[in-house]
């Protein structure tokens, strides 16, 4: 699975690890910026799936990035990162939604572990929008359609936009299942 990761971090040092690290052992996408006033409008341009930021930073810190992303509902997971960890500030931390809190220096692995489920739940939440927002729809003919474009998608996403595969595994000729892509404004064939 892509998925698009957001790092902040004042320290240059630490955005070239989590760089590398995420480079060297993922699909992710990664963009970093050590500059965390930048972030609203980075967010307001790009829609990311977890967002990794340090704790204590010049302008807006980690609570604030994590306050940020909850008063507008977006679907980002967050991790903090920091050097300065107390019982306090996590508790603080997760009680605002965040989803993991790491102690620096923290390995390879633990960074990773914590990235893997950040997006999983990210994917899980994005599927429930998805789902409310199909059950909300009127009348039950559109709702059906709709189910229908998405039920198609799921499985051309599982199968690697194979639409022959989508077609057997479904039932459905291959036309109906490219004309379902083409709706959801994917033409992979």
């Amino acid at each position: 699975m892509k998925g698009k990761i957001l790092a902040i971090d004042d320290e240059l040092h630490m955005l070239k690890l989590l760089e590398r690290v995420f480079t060297e052992k993922t699909s992710y996408q990664i963009t970093t910026t050590n500059n965390s006033l930048e972030v609203p409008s980075i967010l307001e341009r790009e829609m990311f799936d977890l967002v990794i930021t340090d704790l204590r930073m010049p302008g807006m810190d980690g609570l604030d990035v994590l306050r940020w992303i909850k008063e507008r509902n977006r679907t980002e997971e967050v991790i903090l990162i920091t050097a300065f960890g107390s019982p306090e500030i996590a508790g603080k931390a997760l009680a605002g939604g965040a989803h993991h809190y790491l102690t620096k220096p923290f390995r390879k692995e633990e960074i990773l572990f914590a990235a893997d489920r950040a997006l999983a739940c990210c994917r899980m939440r994005r599927d429930l929008i998805r789902l409310k927002k199909l059950f909300n729809r009127e009348p039950m003919k559109e709702a059906a359609r709709e189910f229908g474009r998405e039920y198609v998608h799921y499985w051309a996403g599982a199968l690697d936009w194979d639409v022959d595969a989508v077609a057997k595994r479904i039932g459905l000729n291959r036309d109906a299942v490219q004309a379902a892509l083409e709706d959801n404004g994917i033409e992979n064939t």
